[in-house]
């Protein structure tokens, strides 16, 4: 019976993986643009901000010899 039980339990555990669908819709294809879309901006505004902030303290090491 133990082992009766075991297998129940895997097979329970086994079934809703078996049921994932790997075939992506128009929907999750669209959704998927727009997660790159927004994560290549977010990427972008990072790196223009770390410019920014790089030449303010160019600027403000340049203007006072010391270290901003």
């Amino acid at each position: 019976m133990n082992m009766m039980k075991r297998i129940l339990l895997m097979v329970v555990f086994a079934l809703p993986l078996a049921a994932c669908d790997t075939n992506d819709g128009g929907a999750e294809q669209l959704g998927e643009k727009i997660d790159n879309a927004a994560d290549n901006t977010r990427d972008a505004l990072d790196d223009a901000a770390d410019e920014v902030s790089d030449s303010a303290e160019d600027a403000c090491e340049d203007m006072t010899d010391e270290n901003c």
